[in-house]
């Protein structure tokens, strides 16, 4: 293998900072949620947190950009479930709406990041559509 062959570390990646954040938040404050949520919303929320990063550093690992965008389109899934999540907890008097408010923010934000992130990967693979499935 040649000795000049770069490694990309997902880890550089903003939108993948901001995705690991995330997590860590969320694991502690649902530490606060009923135990009767314990295999329910605790656990959807937490695995839902956790698949933004790791569908972002998945995809960031891989040779080829048709599924780097694959995995950076699933990230944006796990965005949204995680969303909709934040908001059944505050339906729920789980979190505050200050709470809510501030997690959906951030979500809101890596959700905007990953649209560029997707949007420069097509344009790597010459499609600079935003709604193509390629």
């Amino acid at each position: 293998m040649s000795e000049s062959l770069v490694i990309k570390d997902f880890k550089t990646l903003k939108v993948w900072q901001k995705a690991n954040a995330l997590e860590q938040e969320i694991g502690e404050l649902v530490k606060g949620f009923p135990s009767y949520e314990q295999y329910r919303l605790t656990d959807q929320l937490i695995r839902a947190s956790r698949s933004i990063g790791a569908n972002i550093a998945e995809g960031n690992t891989q040779l080829f950009i048709k599924r780097e965008l694959f995995h950076a389109n699933s990230a944006l899934g796990s965005a949204g479930e995680c969303r909709n999540h934040l908001l059944t907890a505050y339906q729920n008097d789980y979190i505050n709406r200050e709470q809510y408010d501030a997690l959906d923010k951030k979500l809101i934000e890596i959700i905007k990041m990953l649209y560029g992130y997707i949007k420069r990967l097509k344009l790597e693979l010459g499609n600079d559509s935003d709604f193509s499935d390629s």
